[in-house]
């Protein structure tokens, strides 16, 4: 007979998960700086492109910090539940 599952089986697939896509997460955030950072170098003082350069630098920024905040925050979660 098989045992029962535990929560470490269903916690461990879902740590797998969050392990691929966190970087991925954080290397397009960074794609999305360097692509804010470019547009406002080459805005040639063009107010509105400097505008776009900086919301596209402003959400880059702030999803970069979410990205951070919730895998650290998933990752002790999991730690924590698995060691139980």
């Amino acid at each position: 007979m098989d045992d029962p599952k535990k929560i470490e089986d269903l916690f461990s697939g879902f740590d797998t998960v969050v392990k691929y896509l966190v970087p991925v997460g954080i290397l397009l955030a960074v794609i999305f700086i360097v692509i804010g950072g470019y547009t406002w170098i080459s805005s040639s003082g063009d107010p509105e492109k400097v505008k776009q350069a900086q919301g596209t630098l402003t959400w880059s920024i702030i999803g970069l910090v979410f990205i951070l905040i919730v895998g650290l925050l998933l990752n002790t979660i999991v730690d924590y539940l698995t060691g139980l």
